[in-house]
């Protein structure tokens, strides 16, 4: 197994709560995976450690074998993570393509003038948004703002794409728009980790997921098969949209 990313023992505490307690995980390059669990059960603060966005307590993150847990967010961006957030994070006073041109400056292949905005220009047409660059970002719709910052985040073209609740809020025309273009970036063979709840977008979008609850790992294999474990269906997808 070509291992990209590897998070071994890895535990983040809050005072005195573990929200993230000594998970395990391997990644294979190229490889789709689905990171599930009820809410507050350490999902988004496993993206957060590999991100660098937090420090863990304990434990080691390594991106293709070298661990990288110490480093900060805008390093570990320029070994090729990249990441998008639950709620929208771009920068307001700037149009489209100049918030992937920011994030240009700060990605593994730091860019600036004329070849960032071509790459910027590319990575918006590659979202469905193309020749929108001049736009506003507080004129775009709620979808739209979604893949702009998808956008941002593939333009610098890294190796770990991190997608937490991407899809969350999107209506079904919407969130079929959304499911292709991650199948998408699949074919290309980028690897991902997706948190999600939408079970429809887990089942056609991941081969693979990991179950969490109270920052364990409970679950880990195929999408089908932990999907339909009664235990793992009662105890933690119970309260998750089936749609």
């Amino acid at each position: 197994m070509n291992v990209s990313l590897e998070l071994r023992g890895l535990r983040k505490e809050f005072g005195g709560l573990v929200a993230v307690n000594n998970v395990d995980l391997a990644v294979s390059k190229g490889e789709v995976l689905g990171l599930l669990g009820p809410n507050g059960s350490g999902k988004t603060t496993v993206m957060n450690l590999i991100s660098g966005a937090l420090t863990p307590t304990g434990g080691e993150v390594r991106l293709r074998g070298e661990p990288i847990q110490k480093l900060a967010a805008h390093r570990r961006a320029r070994l090729g993570i990249a990441r998008t957030f639950q709620l929208v994070r771009l920068a307001p006073s700037l149009n489209a393509r100049d918030n992937i041109v920011l994030s240009l400056a700060f990605g593994r292949d730091p860019q600036w003038g004329a070849p960032a905005r071509h790459r910027a220009e590319a990575a918006l047409a590659l979202v469905g948004l193309p020749g929108r660059g001049d736009v506003e970002v507080g004129s775009f719709n709620y979808i739209d703002q979604k893949r702009l910052e998808l956008a941002r985040a593939i333009a610098a073209k890294p190796d770990i794409l991190l997608l937490d609740e991407w899809l969350a809020g999107l209506n079904p025309t919407e969130l079929r728009t959304g499911i292709d273009l991650i199948c998408s970036l699949k074919e290309q063979g980028m690897t991902i980790i997706l948190v999600e709840h939408i079970m429809e977008a887990v089942r056609e979008i991941c081969p693979r997921c990991v179950v969490m609850s109270a920052g364990v790992k409970i679950a880990d294999g195929l999408t089908s098969e932990v999907l339909t474990d009664p235990q793992v269906v009662a105890a933690y997808l119970g309260d998750f949209d089936y749609a």
